[in-house]
């Protein structure tokens, strides 16, 4: 559910965070097959299964349920992450809808007239300039919320905002992480409480763990709904000094 955004997130980091040396290797594509390879180097690196772990589903948080006992149309989600902080909104309204006036559509994903069920809406600073919107359904399986691939996505620019250095490579590693992330089911047990806050540990629709998702300083709490531009966070990874350390 709340992990929609999350896991294309991941995929983009992992895939920029080895600069130079993934930006050589991108801006180097000559053929369809390599980026089809970079693509399968993301998805394993992100979706491959670790052991399984007994009642993996079992006794798990309902963030949903507190968020909508609150008044989802009245209260976000909002995603305390390593990378800055997101948004989710439990809604039926288009992304579009949430969306400041100047932001720049760059590109899009997926189709704008799906209709899933018990649809979410979260959005993700991917730097200073670029936003990640996406739009998928959730589905409650015990203790569990199900994500079965996202129904549409946009790539916005906001206006003014300063440049970074991986900002030209966005607009790739967008498309580059949603194909990565095409046919994956990402179950998520969630730990905590309202007051506290919640973080989700991740799994295989059969209960394999997929900690390379994990967040080790996620916290999900609630909050009153807002602007989205006055809600989201951007923190940059720390520079790397020589050698890169």
């Amino acid at each position: 559910m709340r992990k929609t955004l999350v896991l294309i997130a991941a995929g983009l980091i992992a895939a920029a965070g080895a600069r130079p040396a993934a930006s050589q290797e991108v801006t180097g594509f000559h053929t369809v097959e390599q980026m089809q390879e970079l693509v399968a180097q993301m998805r394993a690196t992100l979706f491959t299964p670790g052991d399984a772990v007994p009642r993996w589903n079992r006794g798990g948080a309902n963030p949903d349920a507190e968020l909508r006992a609150a008044g989802a149309d009245r209260f976000y989600y909002l995603l305390h992450k390593t990378g800055g902080d997101g948004v989710a909104i439990l809604t039926d309204r288009p992304i579009a809808s949430f969306v400041p006036p100047g932001w720049r559509v760059v590109d899009t994903y997926g189709d704008s007239d799906a209709r899933p069920e018990n649809p979410v809406v979260q959005f993700e600073l991917m730097s200073e300039r670029y936003v990640i919107a996406a739009r998928s359904g959730s589905e409650r399986s015990r203790g569990v919320d199900c994500i079965e691939g996202i129904a549409n996505a946009t790539l916005y620019q906001r206006p003014g905002a300063a440049a970074g250095p991986d900002d030209d490579m966005m607009p790739l590693f967008f498309r580059l992480g949603l194909l990565a992330g095409e046919g994956q089911t990402v179950c998520t047990r969630y730990e905590g409480s309202r007051a506290t806050g919640w973080r989700g540990l991740n799994f295989t629709a059969d209960g394999r763990r997929l900690a390379a998702l994990d967040d080790d300083f996620e916290r999900i709490t609630i909050v009153p709904a807002a602007p989205i531009e006055s809600l989201l966070v951007y923190r940059a990874p720390p520079a790397q000094g020589p050698g890169g350390t």
